[in-house]
């Protein structure tokens, strides 16, 4: 079994790092952490002597991680970055991009938990390549601004380098993710699991949430690869797939940004007397098991 909701973790972030420096090289080479598990997932192999490769699905996700990279850090100054501070290395180092709240793209060195904070702090503070980042943006790019901040480099937002509108869809994707990984989380458990005594509880073969009047199914493939349908609303039948939930999840809501609801209004709008009416029908059709309806539902999708 597999967690659904975990919160995305520092090895996810050196994961997903480790996928684009094997893009990058041009031998599909993986130096990941835990190169097990990009295994079961599909996403490399392993030859004898032990180095893993990508696999054709594991270009795949590099190449959907590189598109959401390319969106938020212009080429000319992911050069500069890369020039500074590489991808994953020695399976231990690494940096992802992110955005804030203020659509202020940024990027994020990794710290794993064997790595002391103060070995880390000389990683990122002043007088490391890390930290020179900004002033070769400054003076390569035509006095271009970002902002050092720890183990993260702020990157101020400029009109015709950014695209605003996909600023915001990633923004509502991982506000929609955060929100299932709450603590009223909307995740229920699968319609084939739902029959019986409710007291019981199974563990479930789906997970359900509603998301813009949509219900919507997070599964695991037979390759291990999460799989997000909409099982009814608009679009119903559409799919998405990712390495994790959250990469599932996060490319159905992106896409999905701005899409109408059943009742004609966007996801600009707040509330929606109809979205709401069909949020309390899902919630009531699949309850959770084993517990009262309306708390925190299991957090595990088994095959």
């Amino acid at each position: 079994m597999r967690s659904a909701t975990a919160p995305f973790t520092d090895a996810d972030a050196l994961e997903d790092s480790a996928l684009l420096a094997a893009l990058d090289n041009g031998t599909g080479n993986v130096h990941a952490l835990d190169g097990a598990r990009l295994v079961e997932g599909g996403l490399v192999t392993a030859d004898e002597p032990g180095h893993y490769h990508l696999t054709e699905d594991g270009y795949a996700v590099a190449r959907a991680l590189r598109a959401r990279e390319a969106a938020l850090i212009p080429d000319d100054t992911l050069k500069i970055i890369l020039s500074c501070a590489g991808r994953a290395t020695a399976k231990r180092t690494g940096w992802i991009t992110g955005l804030t709240f203020a659509h202020r793209p940024y990027i994020e060195m990794v710290r794993l938990s064997d790595t002391s904070p103060e070995a880390f702090d000389g990683m990122v503070d002043k007088g490391s390549t890390w930290a020179d980042i900004p002033f070769q943006i400054f003076s390569q790019l035509n006095h271009r601004y970002a902002d050092h901040d720890g183990a993260r480099i702020y990157f101020a937002f400029e009109p015709g380098t950014y695209d605003h509108d996909r600023f915001t869809a990633m923004e509502h994707a991982g506000a929609v993710w955060a929100d299932l990984c709450g603590e009223e989380a909307g995740l229920r458990v699968g319609q084939e699991e739902a029959g019986g005594d409710r007291t019981v509880y199974l563990p479930p073969s789906a997970l359900l949430f509603h998301h813009n009047g949509r219900d919507v199914r997070l599964t695991l493939t037979p390759s291990h690869r999460y799989h997000v349908e909409i099982i009814s609303g608009p679009d119903t039948g559409r799919t998405w797939n990712g390495h994790r939930a959250d990469a599932a999840v996060k490319a159905m809501a992106r896409t999905l940004y701005g899409s109408p609801c059943p009742d004609g209004y966007g996801t600009g709008r707040d509330s929606c007397p109809g979205c709401d009416a069909s949020a309390e029908t899902f919630e009531n059709q699949h309850p959770v098991r084993g517990a009262m309806p309306g708390s925190r539902p299991a957090l595990t999708v088994s095959t």
